[in-house]
């Protein structure tokens, strides 16, 4: 049975009034099954298909992507626990001194650690009072949280000293029945924050790091959130606008999963900034950031969340088994970067 997703990009596809001719469809589609061996999808949600693209050999396969990240996870096994366990991940990069966001306590069900005890919580009461000591000791207004082993944006939310006594049955239950870390809300620099002031925007960063513990950026793009939204994944609504990886300007559009919408964008559909040239800042802070904290793990390639605070760059995730297909479509095909290239001719 096809999948819901699939249903949906092929619907997105049918409906789309850019199209190539049919005859043109069929022999590209056909020239990529006999190539991968199996239907590429990817041409459909990359939007290959349109009449503006020539170039659809330069892109990324399925099979090509998983045996990619395959390979790349099978050099790290022992790394893996590291990069999807946040509080180990954050507890590293602290070890480490690579900036992320400090972690004021952290939960598994309802046992909570705050300042190296361990407290036991059982009622709502007790966690609202323990929350109200947590914003008194650290002079904090907001506090961030997310599930240890969280993916997509999933099940993230912040708590605020001015309403944490008013918090719902419902999300009570879900702290106590699971692990999250509860950390500081990241302070956003003044131009990404113009963008979309609701949300952190956070840049993806794919990064290859070849034998010779040299670092290459494979690709860069911004994720900004839709307004009163706190998060920027693109798998929740958010737009993802791709950057060029050496200068750090925005390029002209941004763009949203096929999922939710499959829209285009040249400014921001709610703030109405345009994306074309806006320089992020910090941009070579963040370029020598993610080269060091790279050269600190096994994987080859790596997806990393970061971050730009008023101060400079700061590491907020990694990602082993990232959206690089993504990458693919914002850099208009890795197929044609050398060093994946070299990969694929190792990997196959």
């Amino acid at each position: 049975m096809i999948s819901k997703r699939k249903r949906q990009v092929l619907l997105f596809f049918f409906k789309d009034k850019n199209k190539k001719s049919w005859s043109k469809i069929l022999r590209e589609l056909t020239s990529l099954y006999m190539t991968s061996k199996s239907f590429p999808l990817n041409y459909i949600s990359h939007l290959l298909y349109r009449k503006n693209v020539d170039n659809y050999n330069d892109y990324l396969s399925l099979k090509e992507n998983s045996k990619l990240l395959q390979w790349s996870k099978s050099l790290a096994k022992k790394q893996i626990v590291l990069v999807q366990n946040k509080l180990l991940f954050a507890e590293f990069l602290a070890m480490n001194n690579i900036p992320t966001p400090p972690i004021f306590f952290h939960n598994s069900k309802n046992q909570f650690a705050y300042e190296g005890k361990i407290f036991e919580i059982e009622t709502k009461n007790d966690f609202c009072s323990f929350l109200t000591k947590v914003f008194r000791e650290k002079k904090i207004e907001h506090i961030f949280c997310k599930p240890v082993d969280g993916v997509k944006g999933e099940n993230i939310f912040i708590l605020r000293k001015a309403t944490h006594q008013k918090i719902e049955d419902d999300l009570i239950d879900m702290i106590f029945s699971r692990s999250f870390i509860f950390q500081e809300v990241i302070p956003q620099n003044e131009v990404l924050k113009m963008i979309n002031p609701s949300s952190v925007n956070t840049l993806r960063i794919a990064t290859y790091k070849n034998e010779g513990n040299e670092v290459e950026i494979l690709s860069g793009l911004v994720r900004v959130g839709r307004t009163g939204s706190i998060v920027d994944n693109a798998h929740k609504g958010g737009i993802v606008v791709p950057f060029d990886k050496e200068t750090g300007k925005l390029r002209d559009e941004g763009l949203q999963l096929i999922d939710n919408g499959g829209g285009i964008f040249q400014k921001h559909p709610d703030t109405g900034i345009i994306f074309e040239n806006l320089q992020l800042p910090h941009y070579q802070e963040v370029k020598e950031l993610v080269a060091q904290v790279s050269s600190l793990f096994d994987f080859p390639l790596l997806g990393w969340d970061v971050a730009i605070t008023p101060r400079g760059p700061t590491i907020v995730e990694v990602n082993h088994d990232f959206h690089l297909l993504l990458s693919d479509r914002t850099e208009k095909g890795l197929r044609k970067t050398l060093s994946i290239k070299k990969l694929l001719e190792q990997v196959q």
